[in-house]
């Protein structure tokens, strides 16, 4: 039979629908089993092994080939968050395997909306998605509305009982009782595990750090001190200065119980974000266990945080006031490298007004050999050559930003190849309405046959047209930071021969908007260079 495709359908690329109902009553069809798990404790890897059991069972008994199992152990509420899914995706869509078999809807995801996608997503590969527990299968469920009830009712459940649990750990805050499985460092859990009672063990330790902040050591020196000791941190790791901060500002010491001060809360996109609860939804409750820092300790310690935070902002800002403020990083530790203004002396006297600049590691991280300084205007001087010789050549500039920009999504290389292709095609039908038309004029086509040519291609062309706004109202990352570097070039073409003498807060502008991280040595070697993209 002669292709009888019609032309607005012919030559788009289209792909063919795999449609998996097909597989219904087919034998040995290759599937895969997805089991999730919310963490790595031991508790929940037994129950992968449960899980690859049952799964394994129903395949057999249904006449199923399982070839592969998908194992996350990670949060299941959001696809975005699980990296073995996105590999049963790419099985999928290469036919490694034709389906998806979970022990319940629960087990794929808790999220209604995310399941919805996860179902049409594994769909759009020519896949089917089976729950054992609820005995579902998209492919006798075209309309989604079983899903949706199942779905829904996993959510509902998953809420219900972390309400449940929510409200017994209410109970035991207003109760005084402690619901933390890692008491803070110094302090262990009471054989009911309902309370702080003081470890004998930390708490000497403890109140060192306390004592020796007081006495004026800094972050760092008590974390480089007990390291050098050996003592290890509530982790068992190293300390850092993280460590030592989240003690001396911890109101834990005081003998009190602070709960429900802070909830978490996601995006439409699943994305975790932390929030701090009205105050009058707190619950603080004094006196729940021995105390190891006394209030007149604490109101002191938080004092001298205060006023070393102050000093720190106004000495070692991170304001835009230097050039490499908030870009310039150590190659040695990885520390951020900050501005500072130090007073010069004449003749062992400080001279007010009178200062050297410089850029500073302080070793926050602890891992430098020393403290380094570098001389401000040298980096300076530097960092502006940089941007000097990258943007002085435009085709060595787009190849720099291309070739960081690369591998930052697939799917940005396929739109822009798809775009262009969309455009060549849009000619192409330009074209043919064209040549419809002097056709027409000719007498090649009479009124009818030009009536439905035209007719074709301009549907064919309002397809294309669509198609093409649709890529281009989600236009890719790179083309994004091409035309930003694009701007910037315009803008600083013209200044290039003098950058060196333009006012601060231009020059700037231009570092902050092309750099994100310049990492440096002691020797004034930079290492490498993140772009701001």
């Amino acid at each position: 039979m002669a292709d009888i495709t019609p032309s607005h359908v012919n030559g788009r690329r289209l792909e063919t629908l795999n449609d998996p109902k097909g597989t219904i009553n087919l034998k040995n069809v290759d599937i895969g089993g997805y089991i999730r798990i919310s963490t790595s404790k031991d508790a929940q890897l037994s129950s992968i092994d449960y899980q690859k059991k049952l799964l394994a069972e129903w395949a057999e008994y249904n006449g199923y080939s399982l070839v592969r199992f998908y194992i996350d152990i990670k949060s299941g509420a959001y696809t975005y968050l699980r990296n073995e899914l996105q590999e049963m995706f790419e099985d999928l869509k290469q036919g490694k395997i034709k389906g998806l078999i979970s022990k319940e809807i629960a087990r794929t995801s808790r999220d209604v909306i995310d399941t919805l996608n996860l179902k049409r997503q594994i769909e759009c590969y020519g896949g089917f998605l089976v729950s054992i527990k609820e005995n579902y299968d998209s492919r006798t469920d075209p309309d989604e509305f079983l899903l949706t009830i199942h779905a829904g009712l996993a959510q509902k459940e998953r809420k219900t009982t972390a309400s449940r649990v929510k409200l017994t750990q209410i109970i035991k805050a207003k109760e005084g009782k402690t619901n933390v499985a890692h008491p803070a460092y110094g302090y262990m859990l009471s054989e009911d595990k309902q309370h702080l009672v003081v470890n004998p063990e930390t708490a000497p330790i403890l109140r060192f750090i306390i004592e020796k902040y007081l006495e004026g050591w800094g972050q760092l020196k008590i974390a480089k001190y007990l390291n050098s000791k050996g003592i290890p941190s509530s982790h068992g790791k190293k300390w850092g200065t993280n460590a030592i901060k989240t003690i001396i500002t911890n109101p834990v010491y005081l003998g009190v119980t602070i709960y429900n001060v802070t909830t978490a809360v996601r995006d439409t996109g699943g994305k975790r974000k932390l929030m701090i609860r009205p105050r009058d939804e707190w619950i603080i409750r004094e006196g729940t266990h021995e105390p190891l820092v006394t209030e007149e300790e604490y109101e002191r310690i938080q004092k001298i945080v205060r006023e070393r935070k102050e000093k720190d902002v106004k000495e070692w800002s991170c304001s835009r006031k230097y050039l490499g403020s908030g870009i310039l990083y150590c190659s040695e530790c990885g520390g951020r490298i900050y501005g500072s203004r130090m007073t010069k002396k004449v003749k062992g006297k400080k001279v007010p007004g009178n200062y050297y600049y410089r850029y500073v590691c302080q070793n926050r991280n602890g891992q430098c050999s020393s403290m380094k300084l570098w001389h401000m205007d040298k980096v300076d001087h530097i960092v502006l050559e940089l941007f000097k010789s990258i943007f002085s050549d435009r085709k060595k500039l787009i190849e720099t930003i291309k070739s960081q920009v690369a591998t930052i999504s697939d799917m940005d290389e396929i739109n822009a190849t798809e775009r262009e292709e969309i455009k060549e095609k849009l000619a192409q039908v330009e074209k043919a309405l064209k040549k419809q038309q002097i056709a027409y004029e000719e007498d090649v086509l009479d009124l009818e046959e030009y009536r439905q040519r035209v007719a074709e291609l301009r549907q064919e062309k309002h397809h294309y047209i669509q198609k093409l706004q649709k890529l281009n109202d989600d236009l890719s990352k790179t083309d994004r930071i091409m035309q930003k570097v694009e701007t910037i070039y315009r803008t600083i073409a013209d200044k290039l021969d003098y950058i060196h003498n333009l006012p601060i807060e231009e020059k700037v502008q231009y570092i902050e908007s092309t750099f994100e991280k310049i990492y440096l040595t002691k020797d004034y070697q930079i290492t490498d260079i993140v772009f701001r993209l």
